[in-house]
């Protein structure tokens, strides 16, 4: 019986698939930068997010994280517990809480977030900027053509 990862070729697979091989491999490469900071990739975007929205609400960063709500409040809790952010009730709704970084979530943001930029050199060297403008528009319209089913 061959052997199915020897004889696999991406090209051949789905678009569905390429793009989760794309995501994945660049996922690992911030995870690879953020080890050291002892944060995961989804806990380094909601800080970048809460760096530049600073009273966002749970409901408003799980739209943004395209995760589901348990999800969001258990990322709250680590990064609260961690200290890295504080919650305070929203004036203008009093169910809901606004996120906002600390002083060492604010630091840990700031010191993190050219790791973006890092992983997207790496993309950046692959390709030509030309390539790399229609990727960006070729997805953008993937994105619009699924998002509002």
């Amino acid at each position: 019986m061959p052997n199915p990862t020897s004889n696999w070729h991406y090209e051949q697979g789905p678009i569905g698939r390429l793009m989760k091989v794309g995501y994945t491999l660049l996922r690992r490469e911030m995870q690879d930068l953020l080890r050291e900071s002892n944060l995961t990739h989804t806990q380094w975007s909601a800080l970048n997010i809460l760096k530049y929205y600073p009273g966002i609400t749970s409901s408003e960063l799980e739209h943004i994280l395209m995760i589901e709500r348990p999800s969001v409040t258990s990322l709250m809790n680590g990064l609260e517990k961690r200290g890295l952010i504080i919650r305070r009730d929203d004036p203008r709704d009093g169910r809901s809480k606004q996120l906002f970084l600390t002083d060492a979530g604010e630091e840990l943001a700031e010191h993190t977030k050219h790791f973006g930029m890092e992983v997207e050199q790496k993309v950046r060297a692959a390709m030509s900027e030309e390539d790399l403008e229609m990727l960006k528009l070729s997805l953008l319209k993937l994105i619009r053509a699924l998002e509002n089913r």
